[in-house]
């Protein structure tokens, strides 16, 4: 059997950001958390996710050919270097004022 999840994989910290994100928008929406509400937890979450996406936006797959030298022997070597753009920053500033709002707010109440 094909599991449909078998294919995403956890490789780089941005992709981990998202992922607990992600599972912290689901479980404050599923569970009731004692101590601390609901709202504050899925603010905290929503930034974590947002900024774990904008990172991933900023982190393209880039490619180069790299010419035959008397040092090297050339090809093609592909990376993700960090190459931020309008988008991925916008997610990550919107990232930190949520997390930061809610670690506030979760601060706050305890």
């Amino acid at each position: 059997m094909n599991e449909p999840l078998s294919g995403l994989k956890i490789e780089y910290w941005y992709h981990a950001l998202t992922a607990l994100g992600a599972a912290g928008v689901i479980a404050a929406l599923a569970f009731e958390f004692h101590g601390v509400a609901n709202a504050h937890v899925l603010l905290a979450a929503l930034g974590c996710f947002f900024v774990g996406l904008g990172e991933w936006i900023n982190h393209p797959l880039q490619t180069a050919i790299m010419p035959r030298t008397a040092y090297h022997p050339g090809g093609i070597i592909t990376g993700h270097p960090r190459n931020a753009n309008a988008l991925g920053a916008l997610f990550d500033v919107l990232g930190l004022v949520l997390m930061a709002i809610g670690v506030y707010k979760i601060a706050a109440a305890s």
